[in-house]
C-alpha cells in the first residue's frame, strides 16, 4: 500500500506515453519532418560540391530543434491542453495530485524525448556510416540535456493565462524564431546576430550537441538548477481553471 502512491506518477506517465504514441501526427511533425529536411539540405549541399561533414556537426541543429519541439509541443503544450479541456480542474486540485500530474507529465515526455532522438538517429546515421551503440548513448545524453534546457522556458510559459490556440501560435513562433536566429547568428558576420545568439537557447542546445555534456559543464549545471527551480515554481503557480472559464 505504501508503494502504490509512489508508483502513481509512473502509471500516469504510462498512460500519457500511450496517448502520445497513438498520435502519428506528432511523430510526423517532430521527427519525420526534420529527417526529410535534413536529407534535402544534405543532398543540396552534396550536389553543390560541398564536402561531407561529420555526423555531429551535420545534425546538431536538427537535434536542437527536435528537443525544443518535444519540450514546447509535448511537455508544455499538453499541460495547456489538459488545462483548457477541464482535466486539471476536475482531477488536479490538491498538492498531492499536482505532484503526481507534473511528475507523470515530465516522466512521459522524458521518455518520448529519448524515442524521438533515437528515431532521428536511426533514420539519419546511415548516411554517414554504421549505427554505433556508444555514439547513440552519447547523443541521447546530450539530447536529453537539450530537452531539459528547453523545458524550463516551456514550463514557465504554461503559467501564462492564454488559450489553447494562442499557445499553439506562440510556441510555433518561438520555435521557428529560435531556429532562424540561431542559424543566422552562426553564419552571419553582423555583431547584432552574435549578441542575439548569446541569449538564444537554440544556440546553447547546438553547442551542447557539438561539445558534449562534459565540455559544457557550467551550462549543464545551470540547466539542472533551473529545471529544479522551474519545477517548484510551476507546482506552486500551476493554473487549474481553463482560460475560457469564468468560474
Amino acid at each position: 500500500m505504501r508503494i502504490y502512491p509512489l508508483s502513481k506518477p509512473f502509471l500516469l506517465a504510462k498512460l500519457f506515453i500511450k496517448e502520445q504514441l497513438k498520435e502519428p501526427v506528432a511523430l510526423l511533425w517532430i521527427v519525420i519532418s526534420p529527417v526529410v529536411t535534413f536529407y534535402l539540405i544534405t543532398y543540396a549541399g552534396y550536389s553543390g560540391g560541398e564536402s561531407l561533414r561529420d555526423y555531429a556537426s551535420a545534425t546538431s541543429w536538427f537535434y536542437a530543434f527536435i528537443s525544443s519541439s518535444v519540450a514546447l509541443f509535448g511537455l508544455a503544450f499538453y499541460i495547456v491542453g489538459r488545462r483548457e479541456s477541464g482535466f486539471l480542474r476536475s482531477f488536479v486540485y490538491t498538492k498531492r495530485t499536482k505532484i503526481i500530474f507534473l511528475a507523470g507529465q515530465f516522466l512521459a515526455y522524458s521518455f518520448m524525448s529519448v524515442i524521438y532522438c533515437s528515431v532521428f538517429y536511426v533514420l539519419t546515421r546511415g548516411y554517414f556510416g554504421l549505427i554505433a551503440l556508444e555514439e547513440w548513448l552519447v547523443i541521447v545524453g546530450r539530447f536529453y540535456m537539450c530537452f531539459l534546457l528547453f523545458s524550463t522556458p516551456s514550463l514557465l510559459l504554461t503559467l501564462a493565462p492564454i488559450g489553447f490556440q494562442n499557445t499553439n501560435t506562440l510556441f510555433s513562433i518561438l520555435s521557428v524564431s529560435m531556429l532562424a536566429l540561431g542559424i543566422g547568428s552562426f553564419n552571419a558576420s553582423y555583431p547584432l546576430f552574435s549578441v542575439i545568439g548569446l541569449f538564444n537557447p537554440m544556440g546553447w542546445a547546438n553547442r551542447l550537441m557539438l561539445v558534449g555534456v562534459t565540455g559544457s559543464a557550467t551550462l549543464v549545471a545551470a540547466i539542472l538548477g533551473m529545471i529544479i527551480v522551474t519545477g517548484w515554481f510551476v507546482f506552486r503557480f500551476l493554473l487549474i481553471n481553463p482560460v475560457w472559464s469564468r468560474y
